[in-house]
């Protein structure tokens, strides 16, 4: 029997630092693709409800706050 054996299944520290960054790129890589899709769609309600740039910026700090609310909750 092994003492101190380290929990990781005899990986290098290099590689759980490896795996470590490649979860966090793709965790990166899904919120990208999350926020870029709501803006997509927010672009295509602002086109199709022709709205005004004052109504444009309001819907766009709505959605900043609900971003950070959401940030904030993760913490």
């Amino acid at each position: 029997m092994r003492k101190n054996s380290p929990p990781h299944s005899g990986r290098s520290h290099e590689e759980i630092a490896l795996l470590l960054a490649d979860a966090r790129n793709n965790e990166r890589l899904r919120c990208a693709g999350v926020i870029s899709g709501r803006l997509e769609a927010l672009a295509a309600f602002i086109a199709t409800q022709r709205l005004e740039w004052c109504d444009v910026a309001e819907l766009l700090l709505q959605e900043a706050r609900h971003i950070d609310n959401q940030a904030q909750e993760l913490h």
